[in-house]
């Protein structure tokens, strides 16, 4: 969403809300902040009203711009948390080898420059977190950067993209963890700066957490221990979450060991209840809203789905979608997310 549709906001909103008194009594206790709101729910106890939080893209090239996006969507939407993509890129190799990678102090420099500029945008209003991959899916895009792949679509790449990483894995095993290995030390690296910066965590985004990308051994050997390494940086954070982004059922329960107060997932990809999730984690579960139809679901439906996700998941419950909505969902339809709490 561009900044002059954020102009537009504040009147279409005032407009929409006078239609929609159903929701008036769900807005919440107006002395709750949103950092409170958010520290009672990830102790359990029960909410008016429970935190909410959405986001997408910007794929904007500074990050003075992005941290302005950032801003503006959290004031028109008045999120309880404000999640910070992270849209600038991993540094690829310079030898012309993908894998041969140096880990740095931060791959990511204009990130932390913008949670900077949000922190002290801001000043204190809401928690901020940042946004990671895990090292395999650096590895997997900078994989994909090859020539072979280059006039790919993305699903025509991902397709031939997965199964060659799986053969270079068992191929080229040393290389693989060379590579993983300069990953995940970057991001740690990174981890420690945006703590200092003030990021009351990150959410880690898993991406190889399904059949497709291999069998569960697979995982232990080539991927689960720099994940873990790269939770474990976060350990302590209070909003650090797990996204589980293509998670299948075979794959539930694998991570009850990884240090993340949040679990998030998407119920509309996956086909797992909040319920079966429950009976697996304890922690908070941040997720019951469908990203992938999200432009299409009314005020009403978003509140039916994230009531029966609370009603699954019990107090610790963050109203989330599974994922990131759509880029190009107009003002109101996400004004519909926030109306769906009365806000």
């Amino acid at each position: 969403m561009n900044r002059r549709r954020f102009l537009t906001f504040s009147v279409a909103l005032a407009g929409h809300a006078l239609t929609r008194p159903i929701f008036a009594k769900s807005a919440g206790d107006p002395t709750v902040s949103h950092k409170e709101r958010v520290d009672r729910a990830l102790a359990g106890e029960k909410l008016d009203r429970p935190p909410f939080t959405f986001y997408h893209h910007y794929n904007r090239p500074t990050a003075a711009l992005e941290a302005a996006d950032h801003l503006s969507f959290h004031r028109a939407y008045k999120t309880d948390i404000v999640k910070v993509m992270n849209d600038f890129a991993y540094p690829n190799s310079k030898t012309g080898n993908w894998y041969e990678l140096k880990s740095v102090d931060s791959p990511y420099p204009k990130q932390l420059e913008t949670l900077k500029l949000v922190r002290d945008g801001l000043r204190g209003d809401a928690y901020f977190i940042d946004t990671l991959y895990g090292p395999y899916m650096t590895a997997m895009i900078m994989f994909q950067s090859q020539p072979q792949f280059a006039k790919l679509s993305q699903a025509e790449g991902e397709k031939k993209v997965i199964p060659a990483i799986a053969e270079f894995q068992r191929q080229h095993p040393d290389e693989w963890n060379a590579a993983l290995e300069a990953i995940t030390q970057s991001t740690i690296n990174h981890i420690h700066r945006s703590r200092e910066i003030g990021a009351s965590g990150a959410l880690v985004s898993l991406f190889n957490t399904a059949s497709n990308y291999g069998s569960i051994d697979d995982y232990n050997r080539y991927s689960r221990p720099y994940d873990k390494r790269v939770l474990d940086a976060l350990a302590g954070t209070k909003l650090t979450i797990l996204h589980l982004h293509n998670l299948d059922r075979k794959y539930l329960g694998q991570f009850t060991d990884f240090n993340a107060p949040v679990l998030q997932y998407s119920v509309k990809e996956s086909g797992i209840p909040i319920a079966e999730a429950r009976k697996v984690y304890s922690q908070v579960i941040a997720a019951g809203v469908d990203e992938i139809d999200f432009r299409r679901l009314t005020t009403e439906e978003m509140r039916s789905q994230w009531e029966a996700a609370r009603a699954a998941a019990g107090t610790k419950y963050i109203a989330m979608p599974g994922c990131s909505v759509p880029n190009d969902s107009t003002t109101e339809e996400l004004a519909r997310f926030p109306l769906s709490f009365g806000v």
